[in-house]
């Protein structure tokens, strides 16, 4: 089919700036393999091999493949540059900077979080690999209500530069959250990791997320995909897995005329609300929830035995 994408920004590039993404390997099958065959065959660039989670008074270090990472940018090599260019040699024509109001007549609407409307913030910066201890197979993440409310802060390995930002389900205002981020990286450890680094660039990302995304999942005969229609991982805040699966299951519904809703609920079932039940409960947590769920890690486990911890705690 020919294919049209009508774009309001004038260039392709992510709202939340360039950044390191990863995509969880630690639910069902190999992520990479469930992406594939779909049809996404970018590679990564590289994947985590340690993992530190800390708490306030506890740390726990994941071995093992937990992530698979990919830039997202303007710069090549980045997963939105990549799949631009492979648009553009398959024939997808792109019309750029059309205002919301005049976009008609869709099949497919991809355009991240609803307008002024989110329930998810990221917040914080990138900052040069030149001078940073972060190794580019380790990445951390820290659950402190003091740093983000409801949420974690993650330090995430990149090719040049890397990551850092808080995640928040309750502070939803960017410059608040920000701030908190900055007061974090002037902890030790984390000044450790930072060294003689140079801040670059800034992130500011926004997410929204719904309890039963299927159920308004096509309105009016438009195939609402990623954070457009609410899909979004409501306990952890990554979309990238979430994206990719609904925007190929939205392409069948185009390409043979099956009815989108069933393709979402033959793949998803209760997945949503499962995640949206465990995020009620994370959003109540306090700092001493967070040390009892990190020292309930131990100090180190491996990713098949987080696999079984995880779905005992759902979490």
């Amino acid at each position: 089919m020919e294919v049209e994408v009508v774009e309001t920004k004038e260039r392709i590039a992510p709202s939340s700036g360039s950044h390191t993404e990863a995509v969880r390997n630690y639910i069902g099958d190999d992520a990479l393999h469930e992406l594939r065959r779909c049809g996404f065959v970018v590679k990564p660039f590289g994947s985590v091999e340690t993992t530190v989670r800390k708490s306030v008074h506890f740390e726990n270090v994941l071995r093992g493949p937990a992530y698979y990472l990919f830039l997202r940018g303007r710069e090549s090599g980045t997963v939105d540059q990549e799949l631009y260019r492979r648009c553009l040699d398959a024939g997808v024509n792109f019309v750029f900077k059309v205002p919301r109001g005049k976009i008609t007549d869709a099949d497919i609407a991809a355009t991240g979080p609803p307008e002024r409307f989110h329930n998810i913030v990221g917040a914080g910066f990138t900052f040069s690999s030149e001078g940073s201890a972060l190794d580019e197979h380790t990445a951390y993440a820290l659950l402190d209500n003091n740093v983000a409310p409801g949420g974690y802060l993650v330090i995430t390995p990149g090719i040049g530069f890397h990551s850092i930002y808080s995640v928040s389900w309750r502070e939803l205002d960017y410059n608040r959250l920000l701030r908190l981020t900055e007061a974090c990286a002037a902890r030790p450890w984390v000044r450790e990791i930072l060294g003689s680094s140079r801040r670059l660039g800034a992130i500011h990302g926004k997410a929204f997320w719904s309890a039963d995304p299927i159920e308004t999942a096509e309105r009016d005969g438009v195939r609402y995909v990623g954070e457009a229609g609410g899909f979004q991982d409501a306990i952890a805040g990554f979309g990238f897995r979430y994206a990719v699966l609904t925007a190929a299951l939205a392409a069948e519904s185009v390409l043979t005329g099956a009815n989108y809703v069933g393709l979402l609920r033959d793949k998803f079932k209760d997945e949503f609300r499962a995640a949206a039940a465990v995020r009620q409960k994370l959003s109540l947590y306090v700092n001493e929830d967070f040390d009892r769920l990190v020292e309930s890690m131990g100090p180190s486990m491996t990713v098949e035995e987080y696999r079984a911890h995880r779905f005992a705690r759902f979490l």
